[in-house]
């Protein structure tokens, strides 16, 4: 008898030792997906599609102003002298009175149609796509347009585009993808210059800005692209999920679960491909980084590790950390320095 009793007794306890660990389960996937839905609804407000080219729709390579709300540069530290640089900037020398506009597809998904301007200055010279930031934004951003003007100036031909989602190119998404798809339009910007245009590999060049970083994988996957300039690049997506908690008072390990969230309720894939392959896969390509050393809104910390990483590789790094300026603002703060560097880059690099 004493043995049935201490059998059933240990059917009660194994029963109960269960029934806590269920609920320590069930406790912790409620917390995980409570803290993921949280997190993942901040990020999806950011990350939703936005399109058109707002208060810049009129520019063109032709005939654009440095013009802005100014609205977006308030919550940021140094936010007065940030303005001040765009504001008194003369863009007069930087018009392109010649351009072509044009469509193109991403690399395989001719279904999409992809809005670009195609500016010529000297034939026989190598060429460089460059591609945008967000929110809104595209090739009729300022800097988008400025950085155009400058190697204009320095006699290399250019590509901008607006990404899927962005500016006139077609919107075929809620959320924008960080690189995640978005890659194959730098490739198909490539494609269309080697098939329209006849250059050679090696003759095509590329540049990111902030968040069109996440084009860096179109590096990685291209060996025809022959460099890469990225100016205040996101190139670590988990790390900008990180900052952007610490900057809305969450803690950083929120981060998995809201890209877990992410992915389940949305289908937002973040992190299946990341810019930092480009480190790896670069080879012998040139690769110049630019940050500001106090850029509050994408770490300087991302184009270090780049950096790194692309050291412990051999690969050919340059790169210039820039003092006293935020988010992109080298190229208006300090811009006989980024033109000269910008130019002498692409003019060494590219055959």
């Amino acid at each position: 008898m004493a043995r049935v009793r201490e059998y059933w007794g240990s059917l009660d306890r194994n029963k109960k030792i269960f029934s806590i660990f269920s609920a320590s389960i069930l406790t912790f996937l409620i917390g995980y997906g409570g803290i993921g839905y949280i997190v993942w609804s901040s990020a999806s407000q950011a990350l939703a599609v936005n399109p058109g080219c707002g208060m810049w729709a009129e520019n063109t390579p032709s005939d654009w102003t440095v013009d802005d709300d100014w609205e977006s540069f308030e919550p940021w530290p140094d936010s007065e002298e940030r303005v001040e640089i765009r504001r008194g900037f003369d863009a007069s020398p930087y018009q392109m009175p010649s351009y072509e506009e044009i469509t193109f597809s991403p690399r395989d998904n001719s279904e999409i149609e992809l809005s670009g301007w195609y500016v010529e200055v000297e034939s026989g010279a190598p060429v460089v796509i460059l591609t945008h930031g967000m929110p809104v934004n595209g090739k009729c951003k300022p800097e988008m347009l400025l950085m155009q003007g400058y190697l204009a100036e320095g006699g290399i031909n250019t590509l901008s585009f607006d990404l899927r989602n962005y500016g006139n190119s077609d919107v075929v998404d809620d959320f924008v993808s960080v690189g995640q798809k978005e890659y194959k339009d730098l490739l198909g910007a490539y494609d269309w210059l080697i098939s329209e245009k006849a250059y050679q590999p090696g003759e095509v060049g590329m540049t990111g800005i902030s968040l069109g970083g996440g084009a860096a994988i179109a590096f990685a996957e291209e060996p025809g692209i022959g460099a890469m300039w990225l100016d205040s690049a996101v190139l670590d997506f988990p790390l900008v999920i990180q900052n952007e908690l610490g900057r809305l008072g969450f803690p950083a390990f929120f981060a998995g679960p809201g890209l877990r969230v992410g992915m389940w309720l949305d289908g937002v894939y973040l992190d299946s491909r990341s810019p930092m392959e480009a480190a790896d896969r670069a080879g012998e390509r040139p690769v110049f980084l630019t940050h500001a050393t106090d850029d509050p809104r994408v770490s300087v910390v991302h184009s270090e590790r780049f950096e790194e990483k692309m050291m412990e590789n051999g690969g050919n790094v340059t790169t210039w950390y820039v003092e006293d300026r935020g988010h992109v603002d080298a190229i208006w703060g300090d811009s006989e320095e980024y033109k000269l560097k910008l130019i002498n880059f692409f003019e060494a690099a590219l055959s």
